[in-house]
């Protein structure tokens, strides 16, 4: 649930990050169950794992078990029994439960505080590489081909992510050529305000795109070691355009979109 102001304030729910505290959530709430099978399973007369090492128990196929010794297990339906109920749940979060609510205020607070710890930069990053053609007399910028390099820590999933990637990197091809909002500065109205005026890129705009992952689990950024996916892929495009624009024609603008007029004045 998002958004009902009877809840306590929670971080923003943005893609990544809210993947990033989710997880944890999951993950904390998964160890702790672990936790209550092994301290079943060893603390339980009835069990055979009764007053066995912690340290050498396993969870495998539906049974604590002893790591080298797979036949001496007990099923987790034996172990609900033996905490005499029907069902045997565990309830965890993000937060550790010492955590005050002026704490958990001001963690939330900011969207970049929970995945941004200050004694660390757990920042995602990336390189983007781009090539382009220029017609010498219209001015006409072609793209030929997108690369990017991106490290977004661990991929929870990581087709879903090179989809946030490239589309992207498609959003910072439209903002460096295509995308201009034309202002009527009798009134501050927006004339372009539809998708018939206001140029956003199609199939026949966007080349082939190669997109490579680097990263590596950042648990300094999150509990999973996963980072900010979406808006990576945005963030230089435009830049690395512009760029390989300079490069081919010499000629450096820095008001997007490079639209044909900025090129041939």
């Amino acid at each position: 649930e998002l958004g009902d102001t009877d809840l306590p304030r929670a971080g923003v729910a943005g893609g990544s990050q809210l993947a990033g505290n989710l997880t944890a959530a999951v993950h904390k709430t998964a160890e702790a169950m672990r936790e209550k099978l092994f301290t079943l399973a060893t603390e339980s007369p009835g069990s055979p794992l009764f007053q066995a090492d912690r340290e050498q128990l396993v969870l495998r196929d539906g049974a604590v078990c002893v790591k080298n010794q797979p036949d001496r297990a007990i099923g987790y339906d034996k172990l609900v029994e033996l905490n005499d109920s029907l069902t045997l749940s565990m309830v965890s979060g993000t937060f550790s439960e010492e955590d005050s609510e002026e704490e958990r205020d001001r963690a939330v607070h900011s969207m970049s505080k929970m995945t941004r710890p200050e004694a660390f930069s757990a920042h995602s990053w990336g390189a983007q590489f781009v090539e382009v053609r220029v017609d010498e007399d219209f001015g006409t910028v072609r793209v030929k081909r997108l690369v990017s390099a991106f490290d977004s820590g661990r991929l929870y999933n990581p087709q879903l992510a090179r989809s946030q990637w490239i589309g992207g990197m498609v959003m910072g091809l439209g903002q460096a050529l295509l995308e201009g909002g034309v202002i009527d500065p009798r009134n501050a109205r927006v004339i372009n305000n539809n998708l018939a005026d206001y140029l956003i890129a199609v199939n026949a705009d966007v080349p082939e795109i190669v997109t490579i992952d680097v990263g590596e689990p950042d648990h300094h950024a999150t509990l999973m070691g996963g980072k900010a996916v979406g808006e990576l892929g945005i963030v230089g495009m435009a830049a690395a355009i512009s760029n390989a624009v300079y490069h081919a024609t010499g000629k450096r603008i820095r008001d997007l979109p490079l639209s044909l007029d900025k090129l041939i004045d």
